[in-house]
């Protein structure tokens, strides 16, 4: 789990606008930033069609260490 949530991590830190976005996401609820990575498509691993929602949620908490920056 841990890996796939670094890869989500560099998938949605790729991004072009990920500083935009990431000011986003700190302004949604903690709760429902796993939905925001799903719809993002970050939390899919390479050949993935579906996300394990474990990923999402991993990655989402990972991410919050950034909002603290």
């Amino acid at each position: 789990m841990a890996s796939q949530a670094a890869i989500c991590v560099a998938q949605f830190m790729k991004q072009p606008n990920h500083e935009k976005t990431l000011k986003e996401l700190e302004a949604v609820d903690s709760w429902q930033r796993a939905e925001a990575f799903e719809k993002g498509g970050w939390d899919k691993m390479p050949g993935q069609q579906k996300a394990d929602y474990a990923v999402a949620r991993s990655c989402a908490d990972g991410l919050e260490l950034l909002f603290k920056k």
